[in-house]
C-alpha cells in the first residue's frame, strides 16, 4: 500500500471562525484543494482529510449548551442542527477537492463514530480500507461534529480526535495539521508579540513548554491549542503543524519538504 498521510484542515482556515459567522472560506478551501492536487501530481500517497467545523460546531454546541450531553428535549434540536451544519462544511470541503481533480468522498463522522464520555469507543473504518484496496487515490473526508454518546446521549467530537484514533489504528506515515498560525508557540502569537515558534516538540520537552501553550482565543469546545498538542504528543507518527493560509505550505508538507512549522516527534 502507498504511504498514508492524515491532513487536518482546521476550522480556523476553512471557516470564518474568528468572526463567529456560519460561512465557509470558499477561496481558501479551493486553494488548499489545488495544493493537494498539485502534491498528488508529483507523489503517490494515500490521503485522508479531516476538516474542522469552526462556528458550525462550536457556536451551536455552546448556544444549545450540549457540550456535556443531551438532557432535555431542546438539546436534540441542537444535536440535529449541529450535525447538519457540520455536514455542510464537510460537503463543501469534499466538493472543492473533487473539483480540483481528486477522488474525494464525504465520510461524515456522525454516521460512523460512537463515543462514551466524550471518548471514541467505536469507529467503522472498514469502508475506507476497502476503498483504498480498490483505488489508493480515493480521498475520504471526515469532520468534527456531534456523535452518539453512550453515557451522554450525544457529545461533541473534534477532528483532532479522528486523527488521534486513526493514527493508532492505521499504518500512518505522517499527520499534518493546517492551522491559521505558523505552528505551536511559547504563547498566543495573536496576543503576545514576544511569542516564539517552537520548532520541535517531544515527550521530553513537552512538560517544560506546556505552560506557555494557551487555549484558543475563539469559542472552542474541543480544548483549544493546548488540548490539540496534548492529543498530538500521544501519537506514534511524525506530526507537523503548519500555517495553511501560506501558499504552498500544505503542498510542500505533503511532498515531505522542509516547511516552516512545528514538528512533533513520536
Amino acid at each position: 500500500m502507498k504511504d498514508l498521510i492524515l491532513l487536518k484542515i482546521g476550522g480556523s482556515i476553512c471557516t470564518e471562525k474568528s468572526a463567529g459567522k456560519f460561512k465557509v472560506k470558499e477561496k481558501t478551501v479551493k486553494s488548499i484543494a489545488e495544493e493537494i492536487a498539485g502534491a498528488r501530481s508529483h507523489r503517490e500517497f494515500r490521503l485522508l482529510v479531516v476538516n474542522g467545523a469552526g462556528p458550525f460546531g462550536h457556536v451551536n454546541v455552546t448556544n444549545y449548551d450540549i457540550d456535556n450531553g443531551l438532557r432535555k428535549p431542546r438539546d436534540w434540536e441542537g444535536y440535529a442542527k449541529t450535525v447538519c451544519d457540520c455536514s455542510y462544511v464537510n460537503y463543501a470541503v469534499s466538493e472543492a477537492l473533487r473539483k480540483s481533480g481528486l477522488l474525494s468522498i464525504p465520510y461524515p463522522s456522525s454516521g460512523v463514530i460512537v463515543q462514551s464520555g466524550k471518548k471514541i469507543i467505536s469507529f467503522y473504518i472498514d469502508v475506507i480500507k476497502r476503498l483504498w484496496e480498490q483505488n489508493y487515490e480515493i480521498v475520504p473526508v471526515m469532520n468534527g461534529t456531534m456523535v452518539p454518546d453512550l453515557k451522554l446521549r450525544g457529545s461533541a467530537m473534534s477532528g483532532d480526535a479522528v486523527i488521534e484514533y486513526l493514527a493508532k489504528k492505521l499504518d500512518v506515515n505522517m499527520a499534518i495539521f493546517a492551522t491559521d498560525v505558523d505552528g505551536i508557540y511559547t504563547a498566543d502569537p495573536k496576543k503576545n508579540e514576544k511569542a516564539k515558534l517552537i520548532d520541535v516538540i517531544t515527550r521530553a520537552n513537552f512538560e517544560e513548554i506546556k505552560s506557555g501553550i494557551t487555549g484558543s482565543s475563539n469559542v472552542d469546545v474541543t480544548g483549544g491549542m493546548l488540548g490539540k498538542v496534548e492529543k498530538l504528543i500521544s501519537l506514534r507518527v511524525k506530526t507537523i503543524v503548519i500555517n495553511g493560509n501560506v501558499p504552498g505550505r500544505i503542498r510542500d508538507a505533503l511532498l515531505g519538504r522542509d516547511v516552516k512549522g512545528t514538528v512533533i516527534q513520536p
